[in-house]
This record gives C-alpha cells, structure tokens and sequence, in this order.
C-alpha cells in the first residue's frame, strides 16, 4: 500500500475519537473471562448509546422471539459477535457535532450498506455476516470524518456532487487531500481494527485486491459484497435524495466476482427492501 495510513490521519484537522464506550465494550470482549453484568455496566454509562442498543436488539432484524428489556438481557442473548455489532453501530451514529439532513443521509447509506451487507452474506455464502455487517458500517466511514473534520469542505462538496449529478468521490479531490476511501481505511487502522476491514474498507469501491494480502479470495468476496450492497442502497436510494432506479448491477464487477446472475441479484433487492422498511425506524432516526 502506498499510501502511509498515518500520514493521512496527520492530514485530518478534527479527528473523531474512536467512542469511549465502544473501546471499553472490545476491551472486555477480548477477555475470555467477561460477565454480562460488567459488559452491561459498561453500555449503560453511555445512555445514548444504550438506547440505541436496545432500540435495534429489538427490531426484526435481530429476530428476538421476545422483547428485549435490559441491556444485561441483551448482551446474554444476542451473543458477542452480534453485541460487538450493536455497540459499534450504536456508537458511530454519534460520532458527529451536529445531526441535520446530511449527518441522516450519511447515517441511512451506513446502516443500509451493513443490513444489505449482511443480509447478501448470509443469502449467498459471500462472507461472515456480522464481519460483512462491520464492513458494510465502515464502508463510508470516511465520509463521516470528513464532514466531522471539515463540515464547511464536506457540506459544499456534497451540493457541487448534486449540482453536476454525479457522485462526491468524483469530487473529493477538489475539496480534501484524500478519497473517502483512504481517509476510512486510515482511521480503522488507527482505531486497531482489523486488516481485513482496513482492507475492505480501502477497496470497497475499486475491488482491487493485493495477491499479498492474506486470504485474498475471502477479503475479495467480503469487499465485493459490500460494493454490491452498496450498489442496492445507490438503486433503492437509501441514504440518497433520490433512488437511481436506473443503475444496471447485474453486471457489475461485484456480481461477477460473487457469481451472481441477473435473478440472484433481483431476489437481493427485494430482500433488503424489504428488511430496510420493516427496520428503519429501529436503526434510524
């Protein structure tokens, strides 16, 4: 990689800390001795992100057969992995100084891209669900930091994008010295996640994959299946002004790399439509 990932975090005036509760939340997960009790503890001393928690727990997206109530009721069921996912998507959405039309639209594409992500890994065999959830999540994570870093830069990139109906990576260089992408990747790395999301996170817009990257066929189907769920969430305009109704996927470089054909792809997007509405309210808003 040429890029050096922390010259590019040395660029970013603002930086978001990564969410003290979150950090806390992997640090326990990480001990094999953990009770519920302490991981509860730890979530609720964060209300917001508490809430949240428990908002989402409960949506049908989780398929609980009962309500969830308490967060030490939640951490039992849900199981870590899943908590890991919670905690961390409950945490970004309030990563930002400010939550406007913008900030939702952001937020909307970032919890549409981790449902359609997960739900396209678990339909297909593409990758590990919550691992595709996380990729889905953080896959405009840079987008966030931007306008977190430089909200005036982002606000006026995202209207010029609008204006000459194109897409804000086609402008970000005209604003910021680094592609959202890169900015993204960079910021997981600081954050110590893993390489594999690092990676996906890099590449979820070009596919393109070093042959010296570890397992590289499964970060490559892992990638592929958040740029196709990111594709689904462009056509159904989710996390968008307007739904793109005409974007052709089914040949996209993703579908081809996943070995999806045109009839796979249709039954995906009515799927996530689907999954989206039902949940939408529980993850936004």
């Amino acid at each position: 990689m040429a890029t050096d990932f922390k010259t590019v975090v040395s660029t970013i005036r603002d930086l978001p800390p990564m969410p003290a509760v979150a950090v806390k939340v992997l640090e326990l997960l990480n001990d094999p001795n953990v009770n519920y009790e302490k991981l509860g503890a730890t979530i609720s001393s964060d209300p917001a992100v508490s809430a949240r928690m428990l908002k989402v727990a409960n949506s049908a997206f989780y398929s609980m057969k009962r309500q969830i109530k308490t967060l030490e009721h939640a951490v039992a069921i849900v199981g870590e992995r899943t908590l890991r996912s919670l905690v961390l998507a409950a945490s970004l959405e309030g990563m930002n100084k400010s939550y406007g039309l913008l900030e939702k639209m952001l937020w909307e594409d970032c919890m549409g891209c981790a449902m359609g992500s997960r739900i396209l890994a678990r339909k297909f065999a593409s990758a590990d669900p919550e691992e595709a959830f996380l990729a889905g999540l953080f896959r405009h994570l840079g987008k966030i930091v931007m306008n977190y870093s430089d909200p005036e830069a982002y606000h006026s990139l995202v209207e010029a994008a609008y204006s000459d109906g194109i897409s804000t990576s086609e402008l970000e260089d005209q604003f910021f010295p680094y592609a959202h992408a890169v900015v993204g990747a960079a910021v997981l790395d600081k954050w110590n996640f893993s390489r594999t999301l690092v990676m996906s996170t890099l590449h979820h817009e070009d596919l393109v994959i070093s042959l010296e990257e570890e397992n590289t066929e499964a970060l490559l189907r892992l990638t592929a299946t958040v740029n196709l769920a990111g594709q689904v969430c462009v056509k159904l305009g989710i996390g968008r002004r307007e739904a793109n109704e005409e974007l052709n996927i089914y040949n996209s470089p993703a579908a081809k790399i996943l070995n999806l054909d045109e009839a796979d792809i249709q039954n995906a997007l009515i799927e996530i439509e689907e999954v989206f509405t039902e949940n939408r309210d529980f993850f936004i808003g």
